[in-house]
């Protein structure tokens, strides 16, 4: 007996598009050294403004910090992991590169006490804000 396939097209046509996608995906697989943005999470309490950066695989030597014309950046370089002559990349997804992330400061922030701190990967900035901008409670007389 004689297997026969049900629709012949349809499989060539599959074959056809996974053939195309395959090829698509590998050419960004090979683009592990274009720049990146990592990940942050900004927020505010009563004093400070704190951002939170994720930069998993840095050194806090490889981060640099600035605040010029109320705008704060962090920039860096992450480094492209060293591959072994003994092994063969099948898949590649973990960025590496220059990044660099810009955010506008509030006019009543008070830039000469920013501090930053390295945990585990994660970046903390904490912008504390003026005198003026803290809320205040104004008695009755």
């Amino acid at each position: 007996m004689t297997l026969m396939r049900r629709y012949p097209m349809l499989r060539e046509r599959r074959n056809l598009v996974d053939d195309f996608f395959e090829s698509f995906l590998d050419s960004f697989n090979s683009m592990s050294n274009v720049n990146w943005s990592p990940s942050v999470d900004l927020e505010e309490t009563k004093n400070d403004y704190i951002i939170h950066a994720e930069l998993p695989g840095m050194n806090k030597k490889d981060i640099d910090i600035s605040v010029e014309n109320d705008i704060l950046t962090i920039s860096g370089e992450k480094k492209e992991r060293v591959q072994t002559k003994d092994s063969n990349c099948l898949i590649s997804e973990i960025m590496s590169g220059h990044f660099s992330r810009s955010f506008r400061l509030p006019a009543q922030i008070n830039s000469e006490k920013i501090e930053a701190k390295w945990d585990n990967g994660v970046l903390v900035v904490k912008i504390p804000k003026s005198e003026v901008a803290k809320p205040k409670k104004i008695q009755i007389s």
